[in-house]
């Protein structure tokens, strides 16, 4: 038991990001963040057993974490989207981002990515945290083409959103 307890210990540990970065993305309230963090930790946990290493670990901790998320989001309508400007890709994201250094700006950013879907929010979390067209559909479950246009389709909605708040 204690061998198993240590390699799981050992995947927190090394995975620990993407589940701060999907709890930091889910959640607004400092409370909250620590309430999503120990309920995808518990869900790991809970999950472990099953893990047959079909997929990369990370995959597997994406895909836990998320659903996790999209399920406490549910039952916390009244947070707000929160994500740290750190995590967006400057190089291939939005380039009205990266003319405008503004902070009113970012925050019409946070508002407009608060109004994607669930699905679409985790879509572009893993697109802005680097992950391939593949593993964006290993871990949601949608096929890679379904993901590409997504992406694009997601991008387009967020700029247009931008506009009519702008």
């Amino acid at each position: 038991m204690t061998d198993h307890k240590d390699q799981f210990l050992d995947i927190l540990e090394k995975n620990i990001g993407i589940i701060l970065k999907i709890s930091r993305a889910y959640t607004t309230i400092a409370q909250d963040r620590e309430d999503l963090i120990n309920d995808i930790t518990l869900e790991l946990w809970k999950s472990f057993k099953s893990f047959n290493g079909n997929s990369k670990i990370s995959t597997w901790v994406y895909r836990v974490a998320l659903n996790t998320a999209m399920n406490y989001k549910r039952g916390k309508k009244h947070d707000s989207l929160f994500f740290s400007i750190n995590e967006f890709k400057k190089d291939d994201s939005f380039p009205w981002l990266i003319e405008q250094d503004n902070s009113s700006d970012i925050e019409v950013l946070y508002q407009c990515i608060n109004e994607l879907n669930e699905i679409n929010k985790a879509i572009i979390l893993l697109y802005l945290d680097g992950n391939s067209h593949d593993e964006i559909s290993d871990i949601t479950g949608i096929s890679r083409t379904n993901v590409g246009t997504r992406i694009s389709r997601i991008k387009e909605q967020i700029k247009n959103l931008v506009v009519t708040k702008n």
